[in-house]
């Protein structure tokens, strides 16, 4: 199966959320549905920010998989690093090396941005993940936690 990376557009927005309502049941967020608007928003929101990153996997027809990261200043070293938020292949297309690519794409965007490290989260209980992150990177010397809030108002500043 052959593939191409790149960045998502605003026509992919349908396919982006039939993607991302799979991500949100893999990530036990239940069945909640995306919307195709709210796919196209995303996607606006990475096109007028360069600091966050939507890129997109195609397989075989179309759009298989995503990945969204951030570009962040990082005050340990003083430098910025890359933050992989959100990875998913479609479960049809896994296996064929779409996580890995992208991943790969973002270390060398990470690499002409001048990012110290790229770092990402994983749920304790995907373990097929675990496997195929073991053999990209080292474990990360620190625990993640969480205060869950309510959803955020959508256009509301507190700052």
């Amino acid at each position: 199966m052959t593939s191409r990376l790149r960045p998502l557009e605003r026509a992919d927005a349908a396919r982006l959320a039939a993607l991302i309502t799979g991500y949100r049941a893999a990530m036990g967020a239940g069945a909640s549905a995306t919307s195709e608007p709210e796919a196209r928003r995303l996607i606006a929101s990475a096109e007028a920010d360069a600091n966050i990153l939507m890129i997109g996997a195609e397989a075989g027809a179309g759009l298989a998989g995503f990945a969204l990261a951030f570009d962040l200043a990082e005050i340990v070293s003083g430098g910025r690093a890359g933050q992989l938020d959100d990875l998913f292949v479609a479960p049809e297309a896994r296996g064929a090396g779409l996580a890995r690519a992208l991943i790969a794409r973002l270390t060398e965007v990470g690499a002409v941005r001048g990012w110290t490290h790229l770092r990402w989260l994983v749920p304790r209980d995907n373990t097929a993940a675990r496997r195929l992150y073991e053999t990209l990177a080292e474990p990360a010397p620190w625990d993640s936690f969480r205060i869950t809030l309510a959803e955020p108002p959508q256009s509301r500043s507190i700052l």
